[in-house]
């Protein structure tokens, strides 16, 4: 340490500590949508995680009983599905497999409320619950006459002259067209899109260890530091408190309504919208939620243990039923790493013992650049010797082979590759659950 007269280190620590609390005070006074506070929180959020992951068992703090906050998650819990003309017919289905695993969403209106972009010109009288038409509330109330003929209006107009006047394919070619931009003018509670599938177990063991009167908003981040937010079709969780503060600002509301016009996705918009008033995606959570089909879920070394609340992109025929259907007797949270079991009819502890599975992809369209190899064997030592590597998958035809640190279940349409997992890698961190075999 370099010696300094008492009087210089006086002066340099008086220095110090001003400069600390101007820079503090000046980050204080900074607006929640600062650049500045975004970066900060951004980092932070991942260092700490990364920190949480290596360090702690981060899933420990679920383990307490009783649970802190119970509920019902028919009575407490508000459900806004997000649907669109052109795939309407998805919300019939989802219906369907919530009704078979437990019936989470409860009585329409009352618990749960379908939020569309179309008027129905007859009323269904096929038991399909009503759609409450957001975009033509919106229109009548919360924006100016000088918005009115913004050209996303005119495209709903389009779209709703169409279903008026029963032109079905007309109005079909419309919604399917442009439905996507009008699904920045969805909002609310748990939002959730009509592929989306919430887990009930998975879901209350969540909820019941979290305090409602906290301004909380949860979900799967994706983004950039300066539009950080949770992805729709993972599932939306806001708390009451979270909620009850954005209705307290009626200009920030009224704002978020203008800027929904100009918005392409409307989770971010919810996201910008809560990021006024100072509430941001907490990642903490953010493993619990997915993005993806049950065959395409990447699981990662790092939640192989964790409970899984969402699954998404249920699109194909079957698909969501099928969901239903295998959870229909479940009362128990469901982990990543029971997917296997679930929807693969083998366990991970067989996947993982076999050499290689023909017309396989256990990595699926993502992973590291694709390297020519001249064999499976070859491909397999690659991931072997790669730190993290949980799959490696190759393709006969090509000669490519790529590896990645997570593993999907995949399905059996790659006819040309080869695949399978590291089980060296991932028979660690299966006993880490305290299982022998998923």
């Amino acid at each position: 340490m370099i010696l300094m007269p008492r009087y210089a280190r006086r002066r340099f620590i008086l220095l110090f500590t001003s400069l600390f609390i101007t820079l503090s005070a000046n980050y204080l006074l900074l607006p929640p949508s600062s650049p500045i506070k975004l970066a900060v929180n951004f980092n932070a959020s991942r260092i700490l995680n990364s920190l949480r992951a290596s360090t702690t068992n981060r899933d420990a703090w679920l383990d307490q009983r009783p649970e802190p906050y119970p509920l019902s998650l028919r009575e407490d819990v508000g459900y806004i599905i997000k649907t669109g003309y052109g795939t309407r017919h998805r919300v019939p289905a989802l219906i369907n497999a919530f009704s078979r695993s437990g019936d989470i969403l409860g009585e329409e209106n009352s618990n749960f409320i379908v939020a569309g972009d179309w008027t129905a010109a007859n009323k269904t009288l096929d038991g399909s619950p009503s759609v409450h038409n957001v975009v033509n509330l919106m229109m009548e109330t919360k924006v100016g006459h000088s918005l009115r003929d913004h050209p996303r209006f005119g495209k709903y107009r389009s779209l709703q002259e169409a279903i008026d006047s029963s032109e079905e394919d007309k109005a079909n070619e419309l919604g399917q067209s442009f439905g996507w931009e009008l699904d920045a003018l969805k909002k609310w509670y748990i939002i959730l899109d009509d592929d989306t599938f919430l887990i009930g177990p998975s879901l209350y063991l969540l909820l019941s260890h979290l305090d409602p009167a906290r301004p909380w908003y949860i979900g799967n981040a994706v983004g950039d530091y300066k539009t950080r937010f949770a992805h729709g079709g993972s599932g939306i969780l806001l708390s009451g408190d979270a909620v009850r503060r954005l209705f307290d600002r009626p200009d920030i509301v009224a704002q978020s309504y203008i800027n929904s016009l100009d918005e392409t996705w409307g989770d971010r918009l919810v996201g910008l919208t809560l990021i006024k008033l100072g509430i941001y995606v907490d990642e903490r959570y953010s493993h619990y939620f997915n993005g993806e089909p049950p065959e395409m879920a990447r699981v990662l070394g790092d939640r192989l243990c964790s409970p899984l609340v969402s699954l998404h992109g249920l699109r194909k025929p079957g698909s969501m039923e099928n969901i239903g259907h295998v959870l229909s007797k479940r009362k128990q949270p469901v982990v990543w790493g029971e997917l296997w079991e679930l929807f693969a009819n083998t366990s991970l502890q067989k996947a993982g013992s076999e050499p290689a599975r023909q017309m396989r992809d256990y990595v699926g369209p993502m992973g590291d650049e694709a390297t020519e190899i001249v064999s499976a064997d070859a491909c397999r030592l690659k991931c072997r010797n790669r730190k993290s590597c949980l799959a490696w998958t190759y393709d006969r035809e090509t000669r490519e082979c790529r590896a990645s640190p997570w593993m999907v279940i995949g399905d059996n349409s790659a006819e040309t590759r080869e695949s399978g997992l590291d089980w060296q890698a991932v028979e660690p961190l299966l006993q880490q659950c305290g299982r022998e075999s998923m």
